[in-house]
């Protein structure tokens, strides 16, 4: 009864994770549309919008959305000294640091309005192009990528994270099956090399964390490999998608407030 129910839970964590990861995805790419439509707008850039390819694996997709991202992080970082010759100092970190609290916000802008009107053609794209150069969106997502350089999760195509939590134990790599040699020779690789992700898995497997009687299941380890690769993207998601927030709500304070 016990093993049932120990089953059961292991096939619900893989359904979680995977559709948290699935979520992710398609997060990350929702806010780089969201920044690049802004960024188009308010400073006459032409970045291409980014879709989601299911037919791709995971990590093709997050790379994918790094050259992009790369590619704005220019912009703004080029766009961004240009504002730091035209803007004083202190209002300049103020931007940076946005200020917690709409009344401050609106002070703020209300400072570099009448501090600068006639010096920018509008105020949007020059703050939002702060934002994200201090963002440094891409170097977080290549960090996070790298970190799970050796999971087999990233493997796997986006549109295999919709699958059934057996189809999607075995698409993943032979790595993932119980008593495998070759997690024991990735363990020893990533010993090597100081792979944070499968030294900590294979580290609680030891501690019988994820054995607990027995070899473990194949939806079991999957499990704990999804998990892991939520626990490291969701983050970065989650700053990013806050950071894309905080420009939105900029763009918001100054088309309510000040035009």
């Amino acid at each position: 009864m016990l093993s049932f129910f120990g089953a059961e839970k292991d096939k619900e964590r893989l359904r979680n994770a995977s559709r948290s990861l699935y979520d992710c995805v398609y997060m990350f790419v929702s806010s780089t549309n969201t920044i690049f439509r802004m960024l188009n707008q308010f400073l006459g850039t032409e970045l291409p919008m980014v879709i989601v390819r299911e037919n791709l694996s995971i990590k093709e997709n997050l790379q994918l959305l790094v050259s992009a991202l790369k590619e704005m992080q220019e912009i703004v970082e080029s766009k961004d000294k240009e504002i730091q010759q035209k803007v004083s100092l202190p209002l300049y970190s103020k931007i940076a640091t946005p200020a917690p609290s709409v009344n401050e916000r609106i002070k703020l802008l209300r400072d570099i309005y009448t501090q600068y009107k006639g010096v920018f053609e509008n105020i949007c794209g020059p703050i939002s192009a702060v934002l994200m150069k201090h963002g440094n969106l891409p170097e977080k997502l290549e960090a996070a990528i790298r970190d799970l350089s050796s999971s087999p999760v990233l493997t796997l195509h986006v549109g295999e994270l919709l699958m059934t939590y057996e189809e999607i134990a075995k698409a993943l790599p032979e790595i993932c099956s119980p008593g495998s040699s070759q997690i024991k020779a990735e363990a020893s690789q990533a010993s090597q090399h100081g792979n944070v992700f499968t030294n900590q898995f294979h580290a609680d497997s030891s501690r019988g964390q994820t054995v607990k009687k027995g070899s473990p299941s194949p939806v079991e380890v999957a499990a704990g490999y999804l998990e892991e690769v939520v626990k490291t993207l969701k983050p970065v998601c989650e700053r990013f998608q806050k950071t894309v927030k905080m420009a939105e709500e900029y763009v918001t304070l100054i088309i309510d407030k000040l035009q």
